[in-house]
């Protein structure tokens, strides 16, 4: 029995080890992504993709990883166990970020220079669908109910939300602004939103289609005249915050959900761009586009645990547990 007890043990930890989080990074200022493994808290490859790649999302399963190439129109396929590019696939005219479907099924890539977001089968690894949307889309956020999609419309000062059954807009909330970048509660109930100029972020109520309240930032002096004020956000697993960068202050703020009141506080490297964290909440990873390198949060210390140099000009990165 302690013979059987002992493989089982092993097993375990063999299975638990297979799976390691990792953030993948887009360097818009090279033609590569950087892969960070955070439990050791360095960068472990550097994988070859298209001309400058700029958004990054991991497959539901881990396997696999698509980078959308701004500079030549391509979406790069990297299979997450060898990180070698299996594909590459032509899409539209200036692709930004992109995501899976949650089913897995579909990659959406919103391109920006047409006006549309291209549906690429998992399947078949080829285009398949064209969907219209507003003017200068940038973001696409499958919702938790993997039935819908948002898209933000930089032309256009607002977000539209795609029904992935008939593959067309479905709806559409004004955002008075230009919106940057968005993402949602776990249960689907309020998306949150970046708006450029505006230092903090709204709070939309999905069911009510509408914007319900906003979070300031504390004012700074730093002025940028394209209005590059808060940029990346992500709400933790457990839904219970809420994270922003600033690209004013150089900083990540926590904010409680419930209550949209400002927790805490944490500076990091220049100019920081998007931020993540691991699917156990634990840690936070934040990629710094004019410092070249990512920084580590240690959530329950708050504390930055580890600054990482990765290419020129980070900007997009997912994270995943992945072999």
């Amino acid at each position: 029995m302690k013979t059987i007890h002992s493989i089982l043990f092993v097993l375990i930890g063999i299975i638990a080890s297979a799976q390691t989080p990792k953030a993948y990074i887009t360097n818009f200022g090279d033609n590569f992504i950087s892969v960070v493994d955070i439990q050791k808290n360095q960068k472990i490859a550097d994988i070859k993709t298209g001309n400058k790649p700029h958004g990054a999302a991991v497959s539901p399963d881990g396997n696999w990883i698509a980078v959308s190439n701004e500079g030549d129109n391509s979406v790069s396929i990297i299979s997450a166990a060898n990180n070698t590019v299996t594909q590459s696939i032509s899409v539209g005219k200036v692709p930004h970020q992109l995501s899976f479907s949650r089913d897995g099924k579909y990659i959406l890539t919103a391109i920006n220079a047409e006006h549309k977001v291209d549906v690429i089968s998992t399947t078949e690894w080829k285009l398949v669908n064209s969907i219209p949307v507003a003017r200068n889309p940038h973001i696409v956020l499958p919702m938790p109910d993997g039935k819908t999609a948002w898209v933000t419309s930089e032309g256009d000062n607002k977000i539209v939300k795609i029904n992935l059954d008939e593959m067309k807009v479905a709806a559409e909330i004004s955002t008075f602004g230009f919106p940057r970048v968005m993402t949602a509660t776990p249960d689907g109930k309020f998306i949150y939103l970046t708006i450029r100029w505006f230092h903090g972020l709204v709070k939309i109520d999905v069911a009510q289609n509408k914007i319900v309240t906003w979070v300031q930032l504390p004012p700074t002096l730093k002025f940028d005249s394209e209005g590059k004020a808060a940029h990346g956000l992500c709400v933790s697993p457990d839904g219970t915050t809420v994270y922003l960068t600033s690209q004013f202050s150089d900083d990540v703020t926590a904010i409680d959900v419930a209550s949209d009141k400002i927790l805490n506080n944490i500076k990091v490297g220049k100019n920081p761009n998007w931020i993540e964290l691991t699917p156990d909440g634990k840690f936070a990873i934040v990629s710094n586009t004019s410092s070249n390198d990512a920084s580590i949060i240690d959530i329950e210390k708050w504390q930055v645990t580890a600054t990482i140099p990765v290419g020129k000009n980070p900007k997009r990165l997912w994270v995943a547990n992945t072999k």
